[in-house]
């Protein structure tokens, strides 16, 4: 798998850091930086961007590492193996021979390293394991004993998401709605994973955490994406647009409440901790009753395994979603049927609703209340009504 960066999110991420580093106090690499840029000015114009692409990249992978943080956050999801198996094999590799052959190793890298310069880390993310076979074989012996059984697991998971996908790009953001991750080309030929990032995140390294937390959160979305339990597709929404964005925001909070339970069980820090994530999700279906609503949520964060078509259906049907983590107990039919969430079906004209009037009786005139009661002896005041059709029978009643 390669990890590629644009020209765009390289530049400003560069411009964005050493200016932070500079304003520090640490002028090192910022007085570096223009030592190699400056004289670019003087260059014809046509040969300028190429020559500024080379700076950056470098920069960018080499001197800052701000490539780091994307390799770190592939390892922390799975996407690639823990490089740090390849670097103990090195390591290994390095005290088994002598003098002369390590010196001989140092310069064949050095030679490699010259002869193909627009390769980098990033490109290889990780070291094959038959480097084992130089290995002392008592060395070999106690790594292997040293790894668990879980570890094993875990590497060749990692190992078989990284021969299904190509390549990873990422790219500058515009804007924060701008973020996120794509999988492309899932459907034929080898998928590429796309994040799109704002390069000021690149900026601060005593922001770094924010920035690790960010990019492993989108990334366990694109491992879902390529995963074939999770069996993920492009599924359409019916209804009009108010219901597509209804559908489409309780699917998203549904999908980042299963990232990040998975992480908090990793023991990994996400963009949102659990109690934020019930902020949110409290918000969605505050309709429901609190103990009830609770449980829900609980449930959903506890469940280790889901796939897309059933985050879909929880976020488009509400009794899909309750009838999941509600005993019958719990909550009777009539108290369900008073759950006036936004999307549910009006009692009079039976089309989802996203904007309820649950009191009716309380802004409308007896009169208003009578007319809904002549077209619908059994509806009651609790029933409550979506405001299209408040609004029709106050016309009705010449109020």
């Amino acid at each position: 798998m390669r990890a590629n960066y644009s020209p765009q999110i390289m530049e400003e991420a560069v411009f964005r850091h050493l200016n932070h580093l500079e304003r520090c106090g640490s002028r090192a690499e910022y007085d570096e930086y223009h030592s190699l840029s400056d004289p670019i000015y003087e260059l014809p114009e046509d040969d300028r961007e190429v020559a500024f692409e080379k700076v950056n990249k470098v920069f960018f992978v080499e001197r800052l590492k701000l490539g780091e943080h994307v390799l770190r956050a592939l390892e922390a999801v799975g996407l690639i193996p823990k490089r740090r198996r390849a670097a103990r094999r090195a390591q290994l590799v390095a005290v088994g021979a002598g003098p002369d052959e390590e010196t001989s190793m140092s310069a064949t890298e050095s030679e490699s390293d010259e002869s193909t310069p627009e390769s980098h880390p990033e490109d290889e993310a990780v070291t094959p394991p038959e480097t084992r076979q130089n290995e002392d074989p008592e060395s070999q012996e106690n790594d292997d004993n040293d790894e668990s059984d879980d570890g094993v697991v875990a590497y060749d998971l990692a190992r078989d998401f990284e021969e299904r996908i190509h390549e990873v790009t990422v790219k500058r953001a515009i804007n924060k709605v701008d973020e996120g991750s794509n999988v492309l080309n899932r459907i034929s030929g080898r998928p590429v994973i796309e994040m799109r990032v704002l390069a000021s995140r690149f900026s601060n390294p005593e922001e770094a955490q924010e920035l690790d937390a960010f990019l492993i959160h989108e990334f366990m979305h694109a491992k879902d994406m390529v995963d074939p339990e999770f069996d993920y597709e492009d599924a359409f929404i019916p209804g009009n647009p108010s219901v597509k964005n209804l559908i489409t925001a309780r699917f998203r909070l549904l999908w980042n409440i299963y990232v990040d339970s998975r992480l908090e069980r990793a023991g990994i820090i996400s963009v949102l901790p659990r109690e934020a994530r019930y902020r949110e999700f409290d918000n969605f279906y505050r309709k429901i009753p609190e103990q009830q609503r609770r449980g829900i949520f609980e449930g959903l964060w506890q469940t280790e395994k889901f796939t897309h078509e059933e985050l879909l259906s929880m976020a488009t049907d509400l009794e899909s979603l309750m009838s999941k983590y509600v005993d019958d107990a719990e909550i009777s039919e009539e108290e369900r049927d008073y759950i006036h969430l936004q999307g549910s079906a009006c009692p009079l004209c039976k089309f989802p609703t996203y904007n309820w009037v649950d009191d009716p009786e309380s802004i409308c005139d007896e009169m208003v209340i009578e007319a809904i009661q002549i077209d619908f002896p059994d509806w009651e005041n609790k029933d409550g009504a979506c405001d299209r059709c408040v609004e029709v029978y106050e016309l009705r009643a010449g109020v």
